[in-house]
């Protein structure tokens, strides 16, 4: 199996992300050769590729759009969200070389303004595809009110699209959070998964912990390894202390 490093999680005690790509270039206990980013508008797309330039250049695999419930009020029309939200995200995009973009959306009062929002989605999977973009939708358990909240609905979402770069983000911790019943839920999307992240549930931290629900062995070498050979995130929070070398043991099966 093959991990990337979620710089938006990891190593969180170190302020910038610049400096946390440079933390982990130079980490010994396990290579990275890709990361992946919630954020990266935080910094320049000049800034991060003076960093690249003086570093070993990871390959970039994932990023999230701009959040959508952090840059209007209400839902707005395509032409607004693509003005306000997706240029800038495929200006990053394009310039990582990245073939993956997280659409985050927004919270909902009502299944109107859900509807909505899937018509956004599958407008912006449209303006991704001519750039050779996988859009990725994800039920998020953190927050209430959010559009999508069920596996189920996700995969009807990415059934019903007309175009073929939409698929569905498979996060342990957001699975166990609101469905369980792991085994038989990830056998069910195996035709729909775009992506794979994981943590250890209920407190987001690394997916080894004893000090949670999920088995993570089991999880990884029985239920996602089977079907998924591309990177998975580690999106999980924790210090620049902690030891990367847990992932070796899976690595070595490559």
């Amino acid at each position: 199996m093959r991990f990337c490093a979620n710089l938006s999680t990891l190593c969180n005690d170190i302020p910038k992300l610049t400096e946390r790509y440079i933390h982990i270039v130079q980490r010994k206990d396990y290579q990275f050769d890709a990361i992946e980013c919630q954020n990266p508008y935080d910094v320049s797309v000049d800034d991060w590729k003076e960093i690249m330039s003086k570093n070993k250049t990871l390959k970039w695999i994932l990023i999230n759009s701009l959040p959508l419930y952090d840059q209007t009020n209400g839902i707005p029309s395509f032409n607004d969200y693509q003005q306000i939200v997706l240029a800038r995200t495929l200006a990053y995009a394009k310039a990582f070389n990245v073939n993956k973009v997280h659409l985050v959306m927004t919270d909902i009062e009502n299944e109107s303004e859900r509807s909505k929002i899937i018509d956004l989605v599958y407008q912006a999977a449209t303006f991704f595809q001519p750039h050779h973009i996988m859009c990725l939708i994800e039920p998020i358990s953190t927050r209430l009110n959010y559009y999508l909240r069920s596996y189920s609905t996700a995969i009807d979402i990415v059934k019903s699209s007309k175009t073929d770069n939409l698929k569905v983000m498979l996060d342990s911790f957001h699975l166990q959070r609101l469905h369980g019943n792991l085994t038989e839920r990830v056998q069910e999307m195996i035709p729909f998964v775009g992506h794979v992240q994981i943590s250890q549930t209920p407190k987001r931290n690394c997916p080894m912990s004893d000090d949670g629900e999920v088995n993570h062995r089991y999880f990884i070498s029985k239920l996602v390894e089977p079907f998924y050979q591309d990177f998975i995130g580690l999106e999980y929070n924790d210090s620049s202390n902690a030891s990367f070398e847990w992932l070796n043991e899976f690595s070595t099966t490559n």
